[in-house]
């Protein structure tokens, strides 16, 4: 078992090295570049491939994952987090949500969005009209991605199961239709993914060790964790 977990340890490690690692080269990449070999083909293929219906769902999807939207989504999932699993998991999503303040270096490489012609216009940049990496992505991968988390984490129900599958659903979907609902290039996408990468994996190793952290505050443990015993 300890094995096993040392190797599960290094292998996390290893995914948070070299994904960071990545998200850095491609960053780099872009913005020297700021088109990529074969982005604008496969903007193409999905504009022109995606089932429509894909699309109306992706638009779903994007409305509540706005400058305005997303803290009021945030907050009506804190509150259920709570009410379903307790205060120990809800930490956990509000680690989360803090790391999705890298939503906001979204537009460091201030290139255009996307458009209907597929050409790649050096000049006709607009803060939230395209930019790398993708700020959408970054959210979904940590709240959705969280959410799949916490729900194999701490239920062992059908529910559960159905949680976790409609998380990875979200997030797949929002990976798609950002590309193929034209807001962004393929590599915003990909920037999106590198970024909170290690962000999510570092929000998940904290997670694992609060017990162990607040157990030197027996009062603040005992709070969190009166839940779980219930």
């Amino acid at each position: 078992m300890k094995t096993s977990n040392n190797l599960k340890s290094w292998i996390g490690y290893s995914i948070t090295a070299v994904s960071a690692t990545c998200a850095v080269l491609f960053s780099i990449a872009v913005s020297d570049k700021g088109i990529l070999w074969g982005e604008i083909g496969v903007s193409r293929w999905m504009y022109e491939n995606t089932p429509g219906f894909v699309d109306i769902l992706g638009n779903v999807i994007d409305a509540p994952i706005t400058d305005i939207g997303a803290p009021l989504l945030f907050l009506a999932i804190t509150i259920l987090v709570y009410w379903r699993w307790g205060r120990y998991a809800t930490i956990g999503l509000v680690l989360a949500g803090s790391m999705t303040g890298l939503t906001r270096i979204s537009d460091i490489v201030e290139r255009s969005g996307p458009n209907e012609n597929f050409v790649f216009y050096h000049s006709s940049f607009i803060y939230g009209d395209g930019g790398y990496p993708s700020g959408h992505i970054v959210y979904a991968v940590m709240i959705f991605g969280m959410i799949a988390y916490l729900s194999e984490k701490h239920s062992k129900s059908q529910a559960g199961n159905v949680v976790r599958y409609l998380m990875f659903l979200l997030i797949l979907l929002n990976l798609w239709t950002r590309i193929s609902g034209l807001h962004h290039w393929p590599g915003d996408v990909i920037g999106g993914v590198l970024i909170s990468m290690p962000a999510f994996l570092i929000v998940v190793w904290v997670y694992n060790r609060i017990p162990v952290i607040l157990k030197q505050f027996p009062k603040i443990y005992t709070f969190v964790f009166e839940e779980e015993k219930t």
